[in-house]
């Protein structure tokens, strides 16, 4: 439920429950849901309790604790990616609080020092996390540039947008 919140941006969150009571016309005071964000937190944290085992998540979050791709490259990020062939797409979103844009641009910046091939763009949305999972016409027409543009440059599609 701690990390569902994260998931939303204050924004979303305010717009889509507000303090608005959950079927009830005043608050208990008591451990009952009062409020819809409750009731929300508490069925998402009912979900993902039954749809994912426990050590899985425990194994995952080690994994991202754990995960440093600088490391291998005595620290240096752009290192990591010397050399490298493909072409980068970096999206982010400016609510997004798990993985912000400050992130992402680090990671932009060491890829150009490595001469690599990327674009990037910064996506206005009060959606948070949940931003690419959402209609969001921006990431999709982004997103669509970039896959045409890598399938031309690879001569599978023309610039027409039909096989080549």
């Amino acid at each position: 439920m701690a990390a569902h919140i994260t998931y939303l941006s204050e924004t979303t969150l305010q717009q889509k429950f507000g303090r608005n009571l959950q079927d009830r016309e005043a608050v208990s005071y008591g451990f009952d849901a009062d409020f819809q964000i409750e009731s929300y937190l508490r069925h998402q944290g009912m979900t993902f309790v039954e749809r994912f085992d426990a050590n899985s998540y425990l194994y995952i979050t080690r994994a991202m604790d754990y995960f440093d791709l600088a490391a291998d490259h005595g620290g240096n990020l752009a290192a990591a990616f010397e050399g490298t062939k493909t072409r980068f797409c970096v999206m982010s979103f400016t609510s997004d609080w798990l993985f912000p844009t400050s992130e992402s641009v680090q990671t932009v910046r060491a890829l150009n020092a490595a001469g690599a091939n990327v674009s990037f763009v910064e996506i206005e949305s009060d959606k948070g996390h949940d931003a690419f999972l959402l209609d969001e016409p921006e990431m999709h027409a982004t997103l669509d540039g970039f896959l045409k543009s890598a399938a031309q440059a690879r001569g599978l599609f023309s610039a027409k947008g039909g096989q080549g």
